[in-house]
């Protein structure tokens, strides 16, 4: 059963470490299963983490990678409280990151009231903002 990406959010300090370390930023992608399917092996939701930082990340881009990256960030209003968007970049970022090395574990939403089974990916690698 596909299932359906709901939204994207930011966190201001990564809200998961790597070697407990804590990077600058933390993007996550909601997921949920399609209406009136049951979810699979008890999740409600799953979640996508991508991991940014300043000057401590991982990831080796080229010029055109790091040109994505940039776009993706600059098609967003930032104001005091967050970004807004009209129109993002967001399929050519996923289309860009490492699928291939991440984390995944069942655990839960970040935020009250800290539902349970959520099925988690976080990519290991670090990417620049």
């Amino acid at each position: 059963t596909a299932w359906e990406g709901i939204q994207f959010h930011l966190h201001a300090g990564s809200e998961h470490t790597i070697d407990g370390e804590r990077y600058d930023l933390e993007m996550h992608t909601v997921h949920f299963p399609p209406a009136g399917v049951s979810p699979e092996e008890g999740f409600i939701a799953s979640a996508m983490g991508l991991v940014f930082s300043v000057d401590k990340y991982t990831a080796d881009l080229t010029f055109a990678e790091q040109q994505v990256i940039d776009i993706f960030f600059e098609s967003m209003k930032w104001t005091v409280n967050g970004p807004t968007v009209d129109l993002v970049a967001y399929g050519s970022l996923m289309e860009m990151v490492d699928f291939n090395n991440r984390w995944v574990y069942k655990g839960s939403v970040t935020t009250p009231p800290c539902a349970t089974n959520i099925y988690w990916n976080v990519l290991s690698t670090v990417y620049p903002i």
